[in-house]
């Protein structure tokens, strides 16, 4: 067999998974495969604890992923008829794990209830539900009484990109 040589990558391109996308010499755009399912998913709340826990109770393999915005642990699963997504940013300020269903889901307060039985914990492992996007999603406080209850957490860019295509909340 004859052997063929690859050239390296030219020296003015970035690297294909770096943002701003489209705006660099690179002809490759490298996305991530949990961009690239997130677009079948709704964000139907958030849980107060990390991915990992959830995921030795149930016994998933957590993955490494990342978006836009950092490194992120996610697991993807089937529970009870309900497709799930759970997952965490390594830099996530309030260290909140979104819970997120395929879309459209007009059962999210039951998928909700479906999950916390099998991880076996209370709706005290609910930072919210609803979209974190939305201001009109039902907040319960979580942790400190300092915490106000219908105060939005920091919206991501990613967030700001579901929401500019018209991606929006399946509790709506």
């Amino acid at each position: 067999m004859t052997e063929i040589e690859v050239p390296g990558p030219d020296p003015g391109w970035q690297p294909a998974t770096q943002p701003p996308y489209y705006t660099g010499k690179n002809p490759a755009l490298q996305y991530s495969l949990w961009e690239h399912s997130a677009p079948l998913f709704q964000m139907i709340g958030a849980l107060a604890l990390p991915v990992q826990p959830v995921a030795e109770r149930l016994r998933l393999r957590v993955e490494r992923s990342w978006d836009g915005l950092d490194g992120l642990d996610v697991v993807v699963f089937r529970l009870e008829g309900f497709t799930f997504a759970i997952n965490k940013h390594d830099d996530h300020p309030l260290g909140y794990s979104y819970i997120w269903l395929t879309q459209p889901h007009e059962q999210a307060d039951k998928a909700l209830d479906t999950l916390l039985e099998a991880v076996g914990v209370g709706e005290d492992a609910i930072a919210f539900r609803g979209d974190a996007h939305d201001y009109r999603a039902e907040r319960i406080a979580v942790g400190s009484p300092e915490r106000v209850s219908g105060v939005p957490v920091r919206t991501s860019l990613w967030a700001r990109f579901r929401r500019a295509i018209g991606m929006t909340s399946a509790t709506r």
